[in-house]
């Protein structure tokens, strides 16, 4: 389905819409300040400006989640009620700071309570239209996530004795919310769509295998999900090339591993995929890129993911060539193990394919 684009306008509590907000007042919010033209009239087309008056309740805790805001001038503060009736400031946050970042993350209601301590005007960005921005400028987006989960790591070190079942559901959301990140950025080919998916599932397995732990699990999942986000920065005119690479085109995609990793770093609980997304293509004989890891030199997610990849992409159909029998497949996994791969991994990969998780 296209993403909708919001009718543009400026609010006032209790008044109609009233003329869009600049850009150039947009580069007065500190993030938005050092981007370009073309990023700043993205930003523009997705935002809605409202002011509020002192102690106006701006988003209400149990209220639907559907957008997150940046305070253009003002001071407001977030408050978490318990179930005992303990309220918790869990932050004051004045120009410049974003908050009700949930939103791009759960569906359900808010977690907590933001008000106005001073006269407020605060940016309004959906869900639905940052998903919007997904499609039209994904490096944009990253980086309203980066700044996103500044917050998220400052409340999480304020709830975490208090609220240990909503941060499990938090660690779901980053899953579910990276899935459809890079379900957007898969639209853009035919031939990889799907690709995702199929290595986390298959790297996930061979982890479970392995007997991985819980947290090792998670992080082998999230690395998973964004092994190839680096390829947002490769022209579809070589992802999509129906013949052999040149050289230099061949240079450029050999930089998305560095690409995705920069990234995602920063940003929270996704910070920890960086060497996995960095190390996915190393081999183990030390002669893969982009650092020539060798061994366990490699994380164990890298090399996990890996095989995974490796064995999803010669089962594929690509513009280029025609998908490979898998038993051909497994048996070019085989020859790899000691060379390309890591020995016990591809024991483990063996074992699920073997039991039909494919």
């Amino acid at each position: 389905m296209r993403p909708r684009r919001p009718a543009h306008r400026t609010r006032r509590p209790g008044g109609p819409a009233t003329a869009a907000p600049k850009i150039d007042k947009l580069r007065e919010i500190s993030f938005f300040a050092g981007l370009s033209e073309y990023d700043l009239h993205q930003i523009d087309q997705i935002t809605t400006e409202r002011t509020y008056a002192p102690g106006e309740l701006i988003v209400e805790e149990d209220t639907e989640a559907e957008r997150f805001f940046i305070i253009h001038r003002g001071k407001i503060e977030i408050l978490k009620r318990f179930e005992d009736g303990e309220e918790l400031v869990l932050g004051v946050h004045s120009d410049g700071d974003f908050f009700g970042e949930m939103a791009l993350l759960d569906e359900g209601p808010r977690s907590a309570t933001a008000r106005a301590l001073d006269e407020t005007t605060v940016v309004e960005i959906s869900r639905q239209d940052f998903e919007a921005l997904l499609y039209k400028a994904p490096v944009l987006a990253f980086g309203i996530m980066k700044e996103l989960s500044s917050r998220l790591r400052g409340t999480a070190a304020l709830l975490v004795s208090h609220l240990q079942r909503k941060n499990r559901q938090l660690l779901q959301s980053y899953v579910d919310t990276v899935n459809a990140l890079i379900q957007a950025v898969e639209a853009r080919d035919a031939y990889t769509r799907g690709h995702t998916e199929r290595v986390t599932r298959l790297a996930k397995a061979t982890g479970l295998r392995m007997k991985l732990p819980e947290e090792a699990i998670f992080v082998l999942e999230i690395a998973s999900l964004l092994h190839d986000v680096g390829k947002i920065g490769i022209p579809d005119a070589i992802l999509h090339k129906p013949g052999p690479l040149e050289a230099g085109e061949y240079e450029l995609v050999k930089k998305h591993p560095e690409t995705g990793g920069s990234m995602i770093d920063r940003i929270a609980y996704l910070e920890e995929a960086v060497p996995q997304v960095l190390s996915h293509h190393e081999r183990f004989d030390g002669s893969g890129y982009p650092r020539g890891l060798a061994g366990e030199q490699i994380p164990l997610p890298g090399r996990i993911i890996a095989v995974a990849d490796v064995y999803d992409a010669m089962t594929s159909e690509r513009p280029y060539r025609k998908a490979m029998d898998p038993d051909k497949a497994l048996a070019v996994i085989r020859e790899g193990a000691g060379k390309q791969f890591d020995p016990q991994v591809v024991e483990a990969f063996l074992g699920v394919v073997e039991a039909g998780v494919e």
